[in-house]
């Protein structure tokens, strides 16, 4: 959100200190070719400053150089404006300006309203009915995105397919901190596997089976394998689960300490050895809280 206004008080900036040290007519070639060449080489320059951010370490992102690029218009806008004698021009180009400003703001405040619904939805953890909700996980290794298909709340679930690795995972790393008054933590899931044709199936061969490994972890936790809450789902292809994953496991899952229900940080779905062509759809991820008491209620 910073990037189109920074950029667009830079060019406002440099476009009114060379008018006042070399003034140029409005409207005139000169003018014109000043306007064009500051901009220009603004742009450049953000784009070479993305570029630098990648060779350094820093993440370079096309948006902040997009963002950088509307702010430079919205400058270049504002300062035309000013030479104008039409009022309607002026305002004409003052909204252009703001508009340009406002495309970069669009997706910020997108994020920024999704994690304030982070807060208020819960109980609710992910129902997965926008887009948006999947970007609050991290996948390290498959596709995602959403299906109509195993849906048990809402019109949407998640489709994850996990690439053929040793334990692939689906973490969530926007959720409510505070559990303490959590009592179980739920979620639907189908495991649909690819099988061979049935003659190619001895009869004696049990099912396969896979193995789901539900992961609390709070903010003090040291590793990610012993000083965590793990819950763990035989899964069996085209079998619907709904998993229930209890307050006391949770706080009694890490080795030599109890977990933190106030400082909750990420919840993890990992699938053990999952093979070739395997899919999970989840749905209604959410916490159920303690009952009140009688006399709480009074």
């Amino acid at each position: 959100m910073v990037h189109a206004p920074l950029f667009a008080g830079l060019t406002l900036l440099t476009l009114v200190l060379l008018q006042s040290m070399r003034p140029r007519t409005f409207g005139t070639t000169a003018w014109a070719i000043r306007l064009a060449f500051i901009a220009a080489t603004l742009f450049v320059a953000g784009i070479l400053v993305e570029m630098l951010q990648g060779m350094i370490g820093r993440s370079a992102s096309v948006h902040d150089a997009i963002a950088n690029g509307l702010g430079i218009l919205a400058a270049t806008a504002w300062f035309a404006a000013s030479g104008l004698e039409s009022s309607v021009g002026r305002r004409a180009l003052q909204l252009l300006g703001a508009i340009f400003i406002g495309l970069t703001w669009w997706g910020p405040f997108t994020i920024i309203r999704d994690c304030l619904k982070v807060d208020s939805d819960f109980p609710r953890i992910a129902s997965f009915e926008t887009p948006i909700e999947i970007t609050r996980w991290h996948f390290n290794r498959g596709r995602r995105g959403r299906t109509k298909s195993n849906v048990t709340d809402g019109e949407f679930a998640l489709k994850w397919t996990p690439k053929d690795a040793p334990h692939p995972a689906m973490t969530l790393l926007e959720v409510a901190s505070d559990w303490s008054e959590v009592e179980t933590l739920e979620l639907d899931i189908v495991l649909n596997s690819k099988q061979p044709p049935a003659d190619l199936v001895q009869p004696e061969q049990p099912d396969r089976t896979w193995e789901l490994i539900v992961k609390v972890i709070d903010e003090d936790h040291e590793d990610y394998h012993e000083d965590v809450a793990k819950h763990y789902v035989t899964l069996r292809s085209g079998e619907p689960q709904h998993v229930v994953f209890p307050r006391q496991s949770i706080i009694n899952g890490p080795k030599d300490r109890e977990l933190d229900m106030t400082r909750i940080k990420m919840v993890s779905v990992l699938v053990h050895q999952p093979g070739p062509d395997v899919e999970l759809v989840v749905d209604h991820v959410h916490a159920t809280l303690k009952q009140p008491t009688a006399e709480q209620k009074q």
